[in-house]
């Protein structure tokens, strides 16, 4: 089965002549068949179809695909057309009410696409049960501006909209697809600023959020409002320095009409927090020349150099080390960590040794009595826990390595387990 899967022709041969049992389903009830589909290769699929003891149109797996569903998902259109003449049942859907055009075009395949519009037993509106997109909607999420294309010659309706409220040109910005977009701004049909019900995000605003420079220009240059927040109270600025687009963050400073340290509801980050602990250096850079408050806390009351110690960026840890600003023995976040407990957490090797060579504390416990080397161990950074080992201070009076040991059990660190106890040893 395994074999089948993964299209290992010779494998597979080998262990059918050695007596292999090829009725056997797994777990989510797949058989031979359906893998044999989803790996792809002809010559397999082939010798189970001249078998003549598979039902072709079986349904199994967890989405409850057949072969012939499993082969236009994976867009094998050699195999797809081998089941069809064989006498796949095209009509039939899965668990999400998806049926085969649908799976064709959310992944791309021309091939199978305009196979299955010639029948012309589809209904192309078709929206699926999860999120009520159609086949059109699946395309311009994904980005494939031939199959999209075919789809509204055939006279697909893009005026329909998902369980989000989101319509195609929201859908078509977050995919990135200039030629979709471009298209679909044409018709003059949609409202640019209409926002999801999800989180109260615009089409620009997705753009931001997914880096797709190209297509957040030219909905800014067709009128998008900048000024629009989602629901966490985030706004353009945010959400691109966020996801660490320098050229869209460029572009919304030079308005001048962002407030820099505005805080997002959910958390309280700023901008310059969020480029901090996602390790955007060129973004955060360019916040901190911009004026960004480099003293705020979250709410959580975690500091920008706690957050940075997350992101693991040296640069931006470096630069908030030089202001000489920063207590470095601050505790913050939920856990009541400091950030060298933070990188050790995070496996942080570079930025852990920076703060240990600035002082930080190492005997310091986090809300749940952890120290730096239980969190090293969680972290699982061989150079971080044989630092601390080395220090003679820690396994010492209450905890006993014993519980370090135990501690890297439950973590399935086998290195990290077999490091302690040979320090224990010694």
């Amino acid at each position: 089965m395994m074999a089948a899967a993964r299209g290992h022709y010779d494998v597979y041969n080998l262990l059918v002549s050695e007596g292999a049992d090829l009725s056997l389903t797994d777990v989510d009830n797949k058989d031979c068949l359906m893998l044999a589909s989803e790996g792809g290769n002809m010559s397999i699929v082939k010798h189970l179809l001249s078998l003549k003891i598979f039902d072709i149109n079986r349904q199994g797996g967890v989405f409850r695909q057949s072969a012939v569903m499993v082969a236009a998902v994976e867009g094998h259109d050699v195999v797809y057309n081998l089941l069809v003449s064989e006498g796949a049942d095209l009509s039939l859907t899965d668990v999400d009410n998806m049926d085969c055009l649908m799976l064709a075009c959310e992944r791309g395949n021309m091939s199978i696409v305009k196979h299955l519009l010639s029948l012309k037993t589809f209904d192309i509106n078709r929206q699926r049960s999860s999120n009520r997109q159609s086949a059109v909607m699946m395309a311009a999420t994904s980005g494939h501006y031939d199959v999209y294309n075919l789809l509204v010659s055939e006279g697909a309706d893009l005026s329909l909209t998902d369980v989000y409220n989101m319509d195609c040109l929201m859908l078509a910005s977050e995919g990135g697809n200039m030629s979709i977009v471009k298209h679909l701004l044409s018709l003059k049909t949609f409202d640019i600023n209409r926002q999801r019900s999800s989180n109260r995000q615009s089409a620009v605003m997705m753009a931001a959020v997914s880096g797709h420079c190209d297509v957040y220009n030219l909905l800014v240059s067709e009128g998008a409002d900048l000024s629009l927040t989602d629901d966490n109270n985030m706004d353009c600025l945010m959400l691109a320095s966020e996801r660490g687009n320098m050229s869209i963050v460029k572009h919304l400073l030079s308005l001048k009409t962002f407030d820099i340290n505005r805080q997002r509801s959910s958390d309280r980050q700023s901008v310059v927090m969020m480029a901090a602990a996602r390790g955007h250096y060129d973004v955060y850079n360019l916040l901190v020349s911009e004026g960004a408050d480099l003293s705020l806390t979250d709410k959580f009351n975690k500091a920008c150099l706690m957050l940075a110690c997350e992101g693991g960026n040296m640069s931006i840890v470096n630069h908030l080390l030089s202001l000489k600003t920063f207590d470095i023995n601050r505790q913050g976040g939920f856990n009541r960590q400091s950030a060298v407990m933070m990188a050790a957490a995070s496996g942080n090797y570079d930025v852990y040794n920076l703060l240990v060579s600035e002082g930080a504390d190492l005997s310091l416990t986090d809300k749940f009595n952890k120290d730096c080397l239980m969190l090293a161990c969680e972290g699982g950074n061989i150079s971080i826990v044989e630092h601390l080992l080395s220090l003679k201070q820690l396994g010492q009076g209450q905890r006993g390595l014993e519980e370090y040991i135990t501690f890297a059990e439950e973590w399935f660190n086998q290195k990290i387990m077999n490091l302690v106890r040979s320090s224990s040893s010694r």
